[in-house]
């Protein structure tokens, strides 16, 4: 194969639609939002304002933190998380239990991506972490 091929284009395949990773539905692909970049999310949008409706209960029931406040997961203030002036970091995010729908706490952006990574998995972080001891050089 040369490197022409490797480039060539496949034909985009009729997508009939798509499954919610959250409420498992099959749905039409307007039913979700698609990324400038052709990604598909695959929460569909129902589910979408859903998760937008608790999460805007929860910040009424939580208010956002004071200046005091250090991430309930690393213990990091926003000046340490700031360091090298990255706005997104600078904020705290609202962390709440995806099956319950109950509020855990305030996290940086940093703490909230990586549970968000592990599913909020006990299993997935404990695997992680015996993985990290069994390559950490000392």
């Amino acid at each position: 194969m040369n490197q022409e091929e490797l480039f060539e284009k496949e034909p985009l395949d009729i997508v009939e639609g798509y499954m919610c990773i959250k409420c498992d539905v099959f749905q039409p692909p307007d039913q979700f939002n698609h990324m400038l970049a052709g990604e598909v999310k695959r929460t569909c949008k129902s589910c979408q304002r859903g998760h937008t409706k608790v999460i805007k209960e929860l910040k009424k029931q939580h208010p956002y933190p004071g200046d005091d406040h250090r991430c309930d997961s690393c213990g990091k203030d926003l000046k340490e998380l700031g360091k090298y002036g990255q706005k997104r970091l600078q904020t705290w995010v609202l962390d709440h239990c995806h099956e319950t729908l109950t509020f855990r706490g305030w996290v940086c952006h940093k703490c909230n991506t990586g549970l968000g990574a592990f599913n909020d998995s006990l299993e997935l972080i404990r695997a992680a972490e015996r993985y990290l001891e069994k390559h950490y050089d000392t």
